[in-house]
């Protein structure tokens, strides 16, 4: 028998039906505007960072994702930053309001753990770094199709930042042990990596955030201090390194910015800290000198847990 169902009865149904449905995907906000902001995941939460009296501050932007993310850059193309998460990695677009886009990345091989990355200045890859293995990833942002381009080899990055400059493509990071500026093409296959050992930020300490400006200069946070400093031309020889701003610590974190504007950290020209030689604040110097001979006695085995930091 056929039973005729009052419109009481199909609104009561209706009601049940959508309490048990899945939630719609959220749909993607809107693109960021390429300016001196800086922007900083801590965890899942996606920060914008705002410096005043040489001071740190962050504001959230959006709700925190489910999962941590990390190994992310600002694409100057779109003006979208994407990033790396999970295992198997996924591919996240993240718009100006914190919404995202995720997507399964394939061709990278297990185990990973992407710490390290940004955007390639065309605006089609995202250039990853595996701190399980070393090597070094470019990511296709519309196939989602990972390509390995290279091997980092004993260089463990917490960050890295990616400049053009009278058309040559750098990307800079730093060591987490010797806290050595590392350098390499990334438009490059198989990469080459150099290093340049007279600039010296925090050695055994991770660097988890890299910026880059339209200067092709650099500013870098220290993850354990929360301090920032600027690393100027760091494509010469001897760069000059400032700090330009103290903050909170913070692991797990990563940085992004469009590259293509201003820094919005003070003139490292302003700032009176000028580091030393090795880049090494005096003060500091007695005590960091300990933690590397450890560092280095150790060897392999404590860059592994050192930079998980990152």
């Amino acid at each position: 028998m056929n039973r005729i169902l009052s419109p009481r009865s199909l609104a009561a149904l209706a009601v049940f039906a959508a309490a048990f449905a899945p939630a719609p995907a959220q749909a993607l906000g809107a693109a960021f505007t390429c300016s001196a902001v800086t922007y900083q995941v801590v965890g899942a939460q996606l920060k914008i960072g705002s410096v005043d009296n040489n001071e740190l501050t962050y504001t959230n932007v959006g709700a925190a994702h489910t999962v941590s993310y990390n190994a992310g850059g600002y694409n100057t193309v779109d003006n979208f930053i994407y990033a790396l998460a999970g295992t198997p990695a996924n591919l996240l677009k993240v718009a100006s309001d914190g919404t995202l886009e995720s997507n399964a990345v394939t061709g990278v091989t297990a185990p990973h753990a992407f710490v390290a990355g940004d955007v390639s200045a065309d605006g089609q890859s995202l250039i990853a770094y595996n701190m399980n293995d070393d090597k070094v990833w470019s990511i296709d942002l519309e196939t989602f199709v990972g390509t390995e381009i290279g091997n980092l080899g004993s260089a463990d990055v917490g960050d890295f930042a990616i400049v053009t400059d009278g058309g040559t493509t750098t990307a800079y990071g730093f060591d987490t042990v010797t806290g050595n500026l590392v350098f390499f093409d990334p438009t490059a296959n198989p990469i080459i990596v150099d290093n340049n050992s007279s600039v010296e930020i925090g050695a055994g300490i991770a660097k988890g955030a890299v910026w880059a400006d339209s200067s092709g200069n650099l500013t870098v946070f220290v993850n354990t201090t929360g301090d920032v400093y600027s690393v100027k031309n760091p494509s010469a020889g001897s760069p000059v390194v400032k700090k330009v701003a103290s903050g909170a610590s913070a692991a797990g974190n990563d940085g992004m910015k469009c590259a293509l504007a201003a820094s919005a950290f003070p003139n490292p020209d302003e700032s009176t800290e000028e580091l030393a030689a090795t880049g090494v604040s005096p003060v500091a110097l007695s005590l960091v000198a300990g933690t590397s001979l450890a560092l280095f006695a150790i060897g392999k085995s404590i860059r592994r847990t050192r930079r998980r930091e990152s």
